[in-house]
């Protein structure tokens, strides 16, 4: 009787094991017939069933030995199959292409600015308008209209200047509209993986995996890798945490949101900024980037690289001090302040490669600034000469300093042809800023005499006060001269001994000046351009950076293309392979449920028949 009860037992228990098998070849097939409807969604990835032993029990045999007899086999997990290293390179190369497809853009949009003007070039109002002006000013100094000629091409010639700068600024304000954008994507995306974290813990506390809202958030993760560079980490509760920029966005189920400021209290640019705080999202306080640390990550980034932090000027544009603006009239250098000069200059080139250069727009604007700002003050220079003299000033305190100041050289000036021989009449003047100050001062001569007379004192360019800049958006034709173009300073000086006569030389220096080295486009770069081949020279730019920049963005697109070829051969689909799964756990199933049948048979027959 006992042996019966063994017996019995035995079959029931395997019985037991072929309805395991009926399970785990069940669950197999709806994994792979799960895997091959899913084939072509997005972000899918490839699950499969792992099977293993179910428990086993110790038993005594029949002479008394002990054996192990198995329960069956049991689903262990339905696994996703992923590469965590594929997946981390893969949202860097996004963010990298991103990065650098935003440059691109910038760069074909100031192209774009830099074309055809209202159906004008800017290169057509500065050699063939502005020059061609004083070119006849030159040949015909004493006539009215020739002298009217250069005012009406002074005047075009800022017009024009003022519509690009414009469109550069209007360009640079209508990026904020696209942080905004960005800045509330990323908000979103993390706020749909906190969702899917929650929804994951949820279903994973029962036991089972949430493979689909895994694949849910996973493609989320790869968009979120597109705009920032992060690192995320897998929790114990399945959850993922998110690291960027020194912060989390998401720790667990805590999300941390951004949002957006202004650049600085001058700037009318936005950046982006922790809600909470408001400190910086980018804590880098420069616009330089490498490959080294992956600061070339992300578009939000490159965004605001390729726009900048502000409107840029010729001051954020080191100029290479030369050697011959130190030189005396006796031919002699004055080697320290030479020196000093270079170790400034130095000082400025290393700072411009840090917060100008990176920015494709605010190394245009500065460029570009540049350009009219030289052809303005050699213009305005050459017309109202001054002369560098040492004085004694009376501060506003009543107190008096001993300084160098530039004064109007009334000795070498021209005179306008109207009745007041009117001297110090520039063309292009500043808004805010007069040229000149009528003072009295008193100069301290060479030989240490004191001289009390009253001069026009040359009001300088401060940087830190862009009132007083002769940049584009300050410029303007004076006024003067619009109303009385015979006021143009063409006559000679009275005190040269030359009157009634008109000033030939100066428009002779001008023509001489337009085609004498004026500076350079990079600081970082050697090559020098006359102020007729720079803006050549300026356009000609875009072509060779913008070779550069696309074939950044062809290679990284082939890069992100062969590491995704490399992601979906691990977690993509085979048709192929899964039909062919289908097949083997088909036979799995029919194999169990015969076994099943066998025996019940058995079970039958010993109920039956003993």
């Amino acid at each position: 009787m006992t042996g019966m009860r063994l017996v019995m037992g035995n079959l029931f228990a395997s019985l037991n094991t072929g309805v395991s098998g009926l399970h785990t070849a069940q669950s197999s097939l709806y994994t792979a017939a799960h895997n091959l409807s899913n084939a072509t969604t997005p972000g899918h990835t490839r699950q499969q069933v792992m099977v293993t032993d179910y428990n086993y029990t110790t038993r005594q045999g029949v002479y008394g030995n002990l054996m192990q007899v198995g329960l069956g086999s049991n689903v262990a997990v339905i696994r996703q199959i992923r590469n965590t290293f594929l997946d981390a390179q893969y949202r860097v190369q996004v963010g990298r292409e991103s990065f650098y497809d935003a440059q691109y853009k910038a760069l074909s949009e100031i192209e774009d600015m830099f074309g055809e003007m209202e159906g004008e070039e800017f290169s057509k109002v500065m050699n063939e308008g502005l020059w061609k002006a004083l070119s006849d000013l030159q040949e015909n100094p004493d006539q009215i209209v020739f002298r009217s000629e250069m005012v009406a091409m002074a005047s075009k010639f800022v017009d024009r200047a003022n519509v690009i700068q414009t469109q550069l600024l209007e360009y640079q304000k209508n990026m904020n509209e696209e942080v905004i954008k960005q800045v509330n994507s990323i908000n979103n995306i993390v706020s749909e993986i906190k969702h899917y974290n929650s929804l994951i813990h949820k279903f994973e506390a029962t036991g089972e995996r949430a493979n689909d809202y895994r694949d849910a958030r996973n493609l989320l993760l790869d968009e979120l890798g597109s705009y920032i560079n992060f690192d995320s980490v897998e929790e114990v509760d399945g959850s993922v945490s998110i690291f960027a920029e020194g912060r989390y966005l998401l720790e667990t189920n805590v999300q941390f949101e951004l949002t957006t400021a202004y650049e600085s209290d001058e700037s009318r640019l936005l950046k982006p900024v922790w809600d909470m705080g408001k400190e910086d999202f980018f804590q880098r306080g420069e616009l330089s980037y490498s490959v080294e640390d992956n600061s070339d990550t992300g578009s939000l980034r490159g965004l605001l690289v390729a726009r900048g932090t502000n409107l840029a000027n010729y001051t954020h544009l080191p100029q290479r001090p030369m050697e011959k603006n130190f030189v005396d009239e006796d031919g002699n250098l004055d080697e320290a302040a030479y020196l000093q000069a270079t170790i400034k200059y130095e000082e400025q080139v290393e700072e411009f490669n840090k917060l100008v250069q990176p920015s494709i727009v605010m190394t245009v604007q500065s460029q570009f600034d540049c350009l009219v700002h030289g052809i303005v003050t050699m213009i305005n220079d050459t017309f109202c000469p001054n002369k560098e003299v040492t004085a004694k000033i009376t501060q506003p305190d009543g107190t008096q300093v001993t300084k160098t100041i530039h004064i109007l050289d009334t000795e070498k000036s021209g005179v306008g042809d109207d009745a007041d021989e009117t001297m110090g009449t520039e063309i292009f003047v500043r808004r805010n800023t007069p040229r000149y100050t009528k003072t009295n001062v008193t100069i301290i001569n060479d030989d240490g005499t004191e001289t009390t007379q009253e001069v026009y004192m040359y009001n300088e360019e401060d940087p830190s006060d862009p009132y007083t800049l002769y940049t584009i958006g300050q410029l303007e034709v004076n006024p003067e001269l619009l109303r009385d173009p015979s006021k143009l300073p063409l006559n000679s000086n009275p005190l040269s001994g030359n009157a009634d006569s008109f000033a030939w030389d100066l428009c002779e220096q001008m023509m001489s000046k337009w085609n004498e080295d004026f500076g350079t486009l990079d600081p970082n770069s050697k090559a020098t351009y006359t102020y007729k081949n720079y803006y050549e020279g300026l356009v000609g730019q875009f072509a060779v950076q913008g070779n550069v920049w696309r074939d950044i963005v062809e290679n990284q697109e082939r890069t992100v293309y062969s590491v995704e070829q490399e992601r979906q051969r691990i977690m993509g689909v085979s048709s192929d392979e899964e039909l062919s799964d289908l097949i083997k756990f088909q036979q799995c199933f029919n194999a169990s449920s015969r076994y099943i049948t066998v025996v019940d048979e058995m079970i039958e027959h010993l109920i039956t028949h003993l």
